[in-house]
């Protein structure tokens, strides 16, 4: 195992990265001005659920919105969403894959399909949803960090710094994004040793756990003067 690949596998599970349901409709309130009173309460219902953790709870405020608007991109991203977080995955991609086939441009929900695809090793679906994330929304630091590493797991090392890098730009407080991007530097061969250090202390810094696996290569590696 590479340094820090455990990490990066794991990494696409924590949903939270996403942001909360809230940020998530942002990119799908299109049609927020056709839902009814009543389904926007159930939104914002929802959405506290949510921030509460009680994937029950926001599942069910979702499900109400679906039932008043079948079609209602807020509802079905947001759902997909809980869904994910809830460890439903195969609900998950039905309503997401739903939500695209609605409307394209829908970064949200290619976001989740991407991390969805990625946790399952399939990359190459991955990679298409995560491209159309950052084709869609070019400014999402967690699009580009999660699809530098899925092109890095299929082999392109420049191409993954380039997205991690591109990461870290958008927000340098990102921590996975530092500890993904010093992974990758390892990953050169030969090892870019200084740079891996630097974005690698950086992520503990900002709270990433450390990796004993990374901190025996970066010890052995000779430091400058």
């Amino acid at each position: 195992m590479s340094p820090g690949s455990r990490h990066l596998l794991l990494a696409a599970a924590f949903a939270s990265l996403l942001g909360t349901p809230a940020s998530v409709a942002q990119n799908a309130t299109k049609d927020a001005k056709f839902v009814p009173e009543v389904a926007s309460r159930a939104a914002s219902e929802g959405k506290a659920a949510f921030l509460r953790k009680d994937y029950a709870g926001a599942r069910k405020a979702y499900q109400r919105v679906l039932t008043l608007m079948p079609e209602s991109l807020v509802g079905l991203v947001n759902l997909g969403v809980v869904e994910h977080c809830a460890g439903n995955v195969g609900r998950a991609e039905e309503l997401l894959k739903k939500a695209v086939s609605i409307r394209l441009e829908n970064p949200a929900a290619w976001l989740t399909l991407g991390m969805i695809h990625m946790d399952q090793e399939k990359f190459d679906e991955a990679l298409a949803d995560l491209s159309q994330a950052v084709l869609q929304d070019p400014r999402n630091p967690r699009a580009r960090n999660f699809l530098g590493v899925v092109i890095g797991r299929k082999g392109w090392i420049d191409g993954a710094q380039s997205e991690l890098r591109r990461a870290v730009e958008l927000d340098p407080s990102y921590s996975d994004a530092h500890y993904n991007l010093a992974v990758f530097y390892l990953e050169e061969k030969p090892p870019s040793t200084e740079l891996a250090r630097r974005h690698y202390f950086r992520a503990i810094e900002l709270g990433a756990e450390k990796d004993a696996e990374i901190e025996k290569v970066l010890k052995l590696a000779p430091t400058k003067s």
